[in-house]
Parts: structure tokens; C-alpha cells; sequence
């Protein structure tokens, strides 16, 4: 007689899959509160209301969560510039694009603000400096397409350009004072380089566009996205 396909291993599997999330999400959340060395694993436990089994089934050690949220976070990012590249913008548009995803999930999305948050603990030294390493490669890439593209002005390296948008945008988190006014700050800093990095046919199409009143994001959707 033929066994059951699969289906007791499957339920074990989406099980699995939804305590590891919500593990995820109350370290998330808590590592965005308190820091990465301010929540300790007993605090992540009670938000996720699960037991230490459950836990060391999953990530042996605090520092595990975190290196899963980075993960997690370098995961997204991937898919966020898979979906902006089948779009078919030029690399300039693809990066203002790319940025104003990877702000609205920095403004509202629980893991990569808890990503973030822990990555300033010196404990994740070594983990900080591949999230902005890996940032600035992305970005140069799209710079030198651009610059091989005649979208640049002739004057600018497009990897100097690269490691001054990373700053100027991991700058604007730091000083925001809140989700809004990072949006803001975001804005006014790319009106105020872009006029400097391109070239004045590029420019002058980007002046014209609606980006410049294009709506913020909306904090419901990234909630609702990482529910459990």
C-alpha cells in the first residue's frame, strides 16, 4: 500500500517555517527598541511566546538571530532589485527606485529597522561592514552602468559617487527625526546631488517627472507584510 504523500512532514515544515518568522520578527522588534545588546534572549522569548526549545531548534545564540535578520534583510534587497530591473529603467531611474524601496522598508519594515539597529552593536562589527560594503557595490554598479550609459556628467567617478550616496543616506537615517522626515531628507538630498552627478538631458527629463511628488510609502503594507 502506498503511503501518504508527504502531508504530516509538511504541516512539521510550515510549522517550522512560522515559529522561526515569529522568532525573527520579536528579536526584530526588540533589537529596533532596545538595540541589539539591550534585548536579551529571555525578552525575546516572552514577545514571541515560545520556550528556549523552540529557540535552539532554530538559531543557537542570540547572535544567530541577528546574522538570520541580516540574511533576511540581504534577501530582500536581492528581490527588491530583481523586481525593479524587470522594469526596464535606465540605471539612474533604477537607483532612485531601488533607494526609495530600500528607505520605506528602513522606515517601516520591523526586520531590516531591527537589522539595522543591532548592526550598530560592536559585537556585529564584522557584519556591519559586509551590509555596507555589499550597499556600495550595488550602488557603484548602477553608477558605472550609468556612466557607460553618458548619464553622468563627465566629471564624476561613479564609485566616489556610490560611497557618497551610502553615507548621505545612512546619514539622513541617523538624523531623521522619525519615518516622515527621513523620507524628506531623502528627497532633498537626491535634488540636491542629482543636478550634480548627471548630465543636463537626464536632468532635465528627471525635473520634469512626477518623482519629485510621488506619495510616501505606506506604514500598513510593511506591517501587514511581516506578519507571522
Amino acid at each position: 500500500m502506498a503511503p501518504v504523500s508527504c502531508w504530516a512532514d509538511d504541516e512539521v515544515r510550515e510549522r517550522t517555517r512560522r515559529t522561526r518568522r515569529r522568532l525573527l520578527l520579536a528579536a526584530a522588534r526588540l533589537f529596533g527598541e532596545d538595540g541589539y545588546h539591550g534585548a536579551s534572549v529571555a525578552d525575546i522569548l516572552a514577545a514571541a511566546g515560545l520556550t528556549k526549545g523552540a529557540l535552539y531548534f532554530h538559531f543557537r545564540s542570540k547572535y544567530a538571530l541577528a546574522e538570520a535578520l541580516v540574511t533576511e534583510v540581504q534577501r530582500s534587497w536581492l528581490s527588491i532589485e530583481i523586481q525593479i530591473a524587470d522594469r526596464g529603467l535606465d540605471p539612474l531611474w533604477r537607483l532612485l527606485v531601488e533607494t526609495d524601496a530600500y528607505v520605506a522598508r528602513w522606515m517601516y519594515d520591523a526586520v531590516v529597522r531591527g537589522a539595522s539597529q543591532a548592526l550598530g552593536d560592536p559585537e556585529l562589527l564584522a557584519m556591519r561592514g559586509h551590509w555596507f560594503e555589499r550597499w556600495e557595490t550595488a550602488t557603484a554598479d548602477l553608477l558605472v552602468d550609468a556612466s557607460a550609459a553618458g548619464l553622468l556628467a563627465a566629471e564624476v567617478d561613479p564609485r566616489r559617487a556610490a560611497r557618497a550616496v551610502v553615507a548621505i543616506a545612512t546619514g539622513n537615517y541617523t538624523l531623521a527625526d522619525g519615518p516622515e522626515d527621513f523620507w524628506a531628507r531623502m528627497t532633498e538630498s537626491w535634488e540636491g546631488l542629482l543636478p550634480v552627478l548627471t548630465c543636463p538631458a537626464w536632468r532635465a527629463g528627471w525635473a520634469d517627472s512626477p518623482w519629485h511628488t510621488r506619495p510616501a510609502p505606506d506604514p500598513e503594507a510593511y506591517r501587514l507584510a511581516r506578519e507571522p
